[in-house]
């Protein structure tokens, strides 16, 4: 069986990441056609959980719920000001904008996400209120914002302390933060399958709940963490094997290197949920707010 080339876990420069980030979003259209799964659905590009208002089905939506629902368990100002670090196609903050009011920027590398959520505030009516930057999120705009989200986006930082202190300088007093991420056990290190997922996801750096919540104490925000790791549904191990195996076929049938990047990164998205079902990964929302 062929195998996917070896990609080393470094971070490409944010041109080159946009550009994957691009073709990764046109590729994943194609993948969801043969079953990969995962992609953008309702603008969403997050795990999906269990969700009790679709009978118990998985939906990416559940996590907007979960999230909205720490955000009104604090203080926020009658029009918060809202950060979305790594937004996507924009699911997240227009969700969080159409129950909370206020405003929001989100920030990504690219232009293809940009454009879509752009689109999304569009169609929303919220075109006045939401703006979408092409731009790194370890160079926020100044704001103060008295929220900012990053789901699933520090994952991928090169640098996680320099991309949480460039972060936590725009917070406003008091301001919160909310994190969800994939964060790995200590026995994943080490492993084949965390090694392919941090190579195909471009995940040079990956902190586990424990750095994240030190980093956060010394940079003056008290935080709480809420495990939502068994809510959510990896395939099952065969599942996982077939589409391998399906990947390593398309690779050895087309030597093109951008569509190798890609099958990569699937290889990547397929590990991580064999380290799921290992559990050696854990699916975490952290819980910050502004103290000093």
């Amino acid at each position: 069986m062929a195998k996917l080339p070896n990609h080393p876990i470094t971070q490409l420069p944010d041109s080159e990441r946009g550009l994957y980030y691009d073709r990764l979003s046109a590729w994943t259209r194609l993948a969801n056609l043969v079953g990969y799964g995962g992609g953008h659905r309702d603008r969403l590009v997050h795990r999906a959980l269990v969700d009790p208002r679709a009978g118990g089905r998985a939906t990416p939506a559940r996590l907007n719920d979960i999230v909205a629902e720490r955000v009104a368990a604090g203080t926020l100002p009658e029009a918060p000001r809202l950060l979305d670090a790594g937004c996507g196609f924009g699911g997240v903050m227009l969700d969080l904008v159409g129950r909370i009011g206020g405003t929001a920027i989100g920030l990504t590398l690219s232009a293809v996400q940009a454009d879509g959520a752009r689109k999304a505030a569009a169609h929303a009516g919220l075109s006045a209120r939401v703006s979408v930057l092409v731009r790194d999120y370890d160079d926020p705009p100044t704001g103060p914002f008295d929220l900012i989200v990053a789901i699933e986006s520090l994952a991928h930082s090169g640098d996680p302390q320099r991309s949480l202190e460039a972060l936590t300088s725009r917070l406003a007093p008091g301001g919160r933060m909310v994190i969800v991420d994939d964060m790995p056990e200590p026995g994943a290190e080490g492993t084949d399958d965390l090694a392919r997922f941090k190579a195909g996801w471009q995940c040079p750096v990956l902190w586990n709940q424990r750095r994240y919540h030190d980093a956060l104490a010394r940079l003056g925000l008290a935080s709480d963490v809420e495990d939502l790791t068994i809510e959510y549904r990896p395939r099952e191990m065969a599942a996982i094997e077939r589409l391998e195996w399906w990947n390593s076929v398309a690779c050895a049938l087309v030597p093109v290197e951008a569509f190798r990047a890609m099958l990569a990164s699937y290889s990547g998205g397929l590990s991580l949920e064999r380290l799921y079902r290992r559990g050696l990964m854990r699916y975490v929302l952290i819980a910050a707010k502004k103290v000093s």
